[in-house]
């Protein structure tokens, strides 16, 4: 019988805000004043890049790659182990113009990786089947389509309380383009140094030390948010390449060296780096699908979606939502489109000794769920996958005084029922 802690749902939440400086670039289109009635419009003057002042040009590069109107896109992240590497890739295409993208996600665990760190990390398994997603980005609002061919509407719109949960997908509507959570949002807001170096094709390359805090906002929430506490640690390595127009087109990230950080925060020790990548092809060329250019109906997924904390013992719920957790879920009968059973739901309030009270918790929601798992009904463990593993999801509160220290714990103990994601 084993017991594993879902990092991905129970890590520690973390607002955040940026203040980005604003560059002001002023261009001058032809005609003025005296054109005739009737003439074409001016066209706006293309930003330039390469003429900005240092420091400022990353910046221009984003906005020179929006003029540009549309591009084909790859971003990958992948996790390294000494036994392999997992992947996790989103190809697509974007109208910077329209705000919309069409994306294909796909996430593969290798079965030679670790097992316990896929668990732990991913909350899937060595060797499973990979995760293949579809979705479609129109402004703030990011469509995900189910195992069914219907699709899940997300939007900031509802109720903060399903919204605080879904972030993480919600991050899909990006600022820098219209597909979040990759290279192209760091790229937008590092700031060069040095000038880049010029290639035989007028293309720049910069190399960048980025510092934790900042380099977060290049990867997913789920792995960026890890970054929060990381503001004394080494810098993220980033290089940016841009196209003699200066179009953004590759940027690479290597976050091996803010490690510690992550590992502090929840990332087992088996992974041995994690390495970004963004690449832009096709600028101005690329045909990309409208927002309503797909078959199937559309359901609000604030409407549909349940907190795994609300739950009941006994109930069922799929996890086909394109969350990165389960804190939210779809209920469903138990049966072939559950994903999870439900067998416990638990409080607690202790004192403890040390410093690390997140530790203390997840520890003690193990034994607690544990302890669920042997008295539940064996209808509603018995599927467990893999067999006698049980999970243990919640966010503990953690308060240190002068003469004692506590955490609270609301957790929601579950068995996997399938081995899809």
């Amino acid at each position: 019988m084993g017991t594993r802690n879902d990092h991905r749902a129970g890590r520690r939440r973390v607002a955040v805000a940026a203040l980005l400086p604003l560059l002001l670039v002023a261009g001058c289109g032809p005609g003025g004043s005296g054109a005739a009635a009737g003439s074409e419009p001016p066209k706006p003057t293309p930003t330039p890049v390469y003429e900005v002042s240092l420091g400022g040009q990353l910046a221009a590069v984003t906005r020179a790659t929006k003029e540009a109107g549309n591009a084909a896109f790859t971003s990958t992240l992948s996790y390294g182990s000494a036994r392999g590497t997992a992947v996790d890739r989103s190809t697509g295409t974007q109208d910077y113009t329209a705000n919309t993208a069409r994306v294909e996600r796909v996430f593969k665990v290798p079965h030679t990786f670790p097992g316990q760190a896929a668990a732990d990390m991913f909350g899937s398994r060595s060797g499973g089947p990979a995760v293949r997603e579809t979705y479609a980005i129109h402004g703030s609002e990011i469509d995900f389509r189910t195992r069914q061919g219907d699709w899940l509407r997300y939007s900031s719109r509802g109720p903060k309380e399903l919204t605080d949960l879904m972030d993480g997908l919600l991050q899909r509507a990006g600022d820098a383009a219209p597909y979040g959570g990759t290279l192209a949002e760091l790229v937008r807001m590092a700031r060069e140094k040095e000038q880049p170096v010029k290639g035989a094709d007028g293309s720049r390359t910069y190399k960048l030390d980025v510092p934790p805090r900042l380099a977060r906002y290049g990867l997913p929430n789920s792995v960026g948010n890890m970054l929060v506490e990381g503001e004394d640690s080494r810098a993220v390595d980033l290089t940016v390449v841009a196209d003699d127009k200066g179009r953004l087109l590759k940027a690479t990230a290597d976050y091996t060296p803010v490690l510690d950080v992550l590992r502090k925060a929840g990332m087992p020790r088996a992974i041995t780096s994690v390495k970004a990548e963004y690449v832009l092809t096709g600028h101005g060329a690329t045909k990309v699908p409208a927002a309503g250019d797909r078959d199937g109906k559309t359901e609000d997924a604030a409407k549909v979606l349940r907190p795994l904390a609300e739950t009941k013992p006994g109930a069922c719920g799929s996890t086909d939502t394109g969350l990165d957790d389960v804190e939210l879920i779809r209920p469903v009968a138990c049966g072939a489109d559950a994903d999870l059973r439900v067998f416990g739901q638990l409080k607690f309030k202790e004192s403890f000794e040390g410093d690390d009270g997140f530790a203390f918790a997840e520890k003690r929601s193990s034994d607690l769920c544990g302890r669920k798992f042997g008295a539940a009904p064996s209808a509603w463990v018995r599927d467990a996958r893999p067999t006698g593993t049980y999970y243990a999801n919640g966010s503990p509160t953690v308060s240190i005084g002068s003469n004692n220290a506590e955490v609270e714990g609301d957790y929601t103990c579950y068995v996997r029922v399938s081995d899809r994601g």
